[in-house]
């Protein structure tokens, strides 16, 4: 059995995340009508995707005999692709309860769990990418939960204490 070792969350992906909200951030401050509507749904579903996977990815480290007794370290998500509710689920279940719980209690006026929420962005990367095409329809995703999830996981991953996790042992 091969040991899987995690730091919760994961700092390279968390600061990736980071970027990508700030960008959201800059991006929702300009005024209707900007023409900013695809890159702020685009730099905000990165971001969710990248918060969900600082939670879940696998610590790599790559010896470099190059640079002596030393390793690059690298992160592996658990979910390859941009699907977030799979990337959700490779989770570990403590924090998904801590989100699902933290989530309900500050969206109280919305019924809908986090997952249902998460399942109802699904496609919207790829749809703010390529409205163009047949059968797109961007108008079928909130913004408002676009970047209500967003700050959500920004602020949740963001007062998160790094723990290491090891799996396999």
């Amino acid at each position: 059995m091969s040991v899987i070792r995690q730091e919760i969350p994961d700092c390279q992906v968390k600061d990736a995340a980071d970027q990508y909200m700030k960008a959201l951030i800059l991006l929702d401050k300009l005024p209707p009508m900007s023409g900013v509507l695809l890159p702020l749904i685009n730099t905000s579903t990165i971001a969710i995707e990248l918060y969900l996977k600082s939670l879940s990815s696998e610590v790599i480290n790559t010896p470099k005999n190059s640079i002596g007794n030393m390793s690059v370290q690298t992160a592996k998500p658990q979910q390859v692709g941009h699907t977030l509710v799979k990337i959700f689920k490779k989770i570990p279940e403590n924090y998904v309860a801590e989100m699902n719980k933290g989530y309900a209690l500050i969206h109280s006026n919305d019924s809908r769990s986090f997952e249902v929420v998460l399942n109802s962005l699904e496609g919207a990367f790829k749809q703010s990418r390529y409205p163009f095409e047949e059968g797109a329809d961007i108008s079928k995703y909130s913004l408002n939960d676009i970047k209500n999830v967003s700050q959500f996981l920004s602020d949740y991953v963001n007062d998160l204490e790094v723990k290491e996790a090891i799996y396999g042992c």
